[in-house]
């Protein structure tokens, strides 16, 4: 927890309001909803890590929460500033798709605030289909993972 606390304390204010669409003040309460035991397979969190001079630490996560009864799983991402722009994103995406498909869950989404143009293009790219999030402040991203 402590580690995935100070992996959002790293990133730029810019991206961390990005990331949890809006100011954040407790990142250790954060990271701790982020990391809740017992969820088993309706939920989980993927690290990157970077090994440089014998020492990690935390480049990027991504993490997913499962309905069961709708079969239908939300996103959410964030990659270092430092390590933008090298696959790194494509990556923790691909292999949350990867697992939400092997647990039997095809349809997947995500929320990024309007202003985020750098989260819609990324997940554009990846095949999602862009639509009208319920807050206003939002745009949806929706993918079937079956196709």
């Amino acid at each position: 927890m402590e580690r995935l606390a100070g992996y959002f304390g790293t990133l730029s204010e810019r991206a961390r309001h990005n990331r949890f669409m809006g100011p954040v003040n407790d990142l250790t309460m954060i990271a701790d909803n982020c990391l809740k035991p017992g969820c088993g397979d309706d939920r989980f969190v993927l690290f990157a890590e970077l090994r440089k001079h014998g020492r990690s630490r935390i480049v990027g996560e991504a993490c997913y929460a499962f309905d069961r009864d709708s079969g239908c799983g939300e996103f959410a991402i964030s990659v270092a500033d430092d390590c933008r722009r090298q696959g790194l994103g494509s990556a923790l995406l691909w292999a949350l798709q990867f697992r939400a498909v092997s647990l039997g869950y095809f349809r997947l989404f995500g929320e990024a605030l309007k202003t985020n143009e750098e989260m819609a293009g990324f997940a554009r790219k990846a095949g999602f289909e862009c639509t009208r999030a319920l807050d206003w402040r939002a745009v949806r991203f929706d993918k079937n993972l079956a196709e």
